[in-house]
């Protein structure tokens, strides 16, 4: 008897090395406070788990404070990925970028980035602010909540975490389901999020 392994659920993760660490440490030292002061003058700035604006304004971070290197430096890491995955793709675009910010105790639910009008490819989070414990990343089977799943382990069962730390880049499938383990330190966790759509 032989069982083949199909359909697997690429992830992708890269930590910076030190010239990039320089580079995405100073792209984003001047717009950390002034964002977060921002977001919090939004009346739906708590209405998760975490503080994040559901506002666009705070959904374009990238191009709102013009942080063309850093955009430069994730567009690469993305267009690797997307070439394994989809090596016909013409283009990509990063189209949402936005910023979260996990203080101690704060998670997130389990979700997946499948906007049923506009469905991106991929999605990603780069840490720029992570301490031990804060919380890892959490990837859940594909098949995550359908009905007859079981999560029981087997050959089929997916549950994979990755710890932040600053500089570390993850990417994955949009449609991959994952969550935001609680963040058990005692300093925030901040994390740039973003969603990136190909053209065919």
């Amino acid at each position: 008897m032989k069982i083949d392994l199909w359909f697997a659920t690429p992830v992708y993760h890269h930590d910076a090395n030190d010239a990039d660490t320089e580079m995405i440490q100073s792209s984003v030292a001047q717009m950390l406070e002034l964002e977060y002061r921002e977001i919090l003058s939004r009346d739906d700035a708590r209405s998760r788990s975490y503080v994040q604006s559901r506002h666009p304004q705070h959904r374009q971070v990238l191009q709102k404070y013009q942080l063309d290197n850093l955009h430069h430096w994730l567009t690469l890491h993305c267009g690797g990925f997307v070439k394994k995955l989809h090596p016909d793709a013409k283009a990509l675009e990063i189209r949402e970028s936005w910023l979260n910010f996990y203080f101690p105790g704060d998670s997130q639910e389990v979700h997946h980035h499948m906007h049923p009008t506009h469905p991106s490819f991929i999605s990603g989070s780069l840490y720029l602010q992570a301490s031990p414990d804060s919380g890892d990343i959490k990837f859940y089977h594909p098949a995550f909540g359908v009905s007859g799943y079981q999560s029981a382990q087997g050959l089929e069962t997916f549950e994979a975490s990755y710890p932040p730390q600053p500089n570390r880049l993850v990417l994955f499938r949009s449609h991959v389901p994952h969550a935001v383990m609680p963040n058990r330190s005692d300093k925030v966790r901040i994390s740039l999020s973003f969603n990136v759509y190909i053209q065919d």
